[in-house]
């Protein structure tokens, strides 16, 4: 798990673009770690992991509560 991904392979591995993954290390969302001497970022493997269950478990509760609203036949 402490395989280190560049951000393309990020990017490649989420199906995101190269400049959102760049913005969700910049914030801080995936944390990130610079090579000692250079600018280049690498994420681990365990963080991309983790960030992308968080994604998930946040995309299923949005299909909850539109569930729950269109049962009640609330707008949503």
């Amino acid at each position: 798990m402490e395989t280190p991904l560049t951000p393309d392979e990020v990017a490649e591995m989420l199906g995101l673009s190269r400049p959102f993954v760049a913005r969700l290390l910049g914030d801080a969302e995936i944390p990130s770690y610079h090579l000692p001497g250079n600018g280049h970022r690498l994420v681990r493997l365990a963080d991309v992991l983790d960030f992308q269950d968080r994604r998930e478990r946040r995309a299923e509760g949005h299909r909850r509560v539109m569930e729950v609203a269109e049962e009640a036949e609330l707008p949503y």
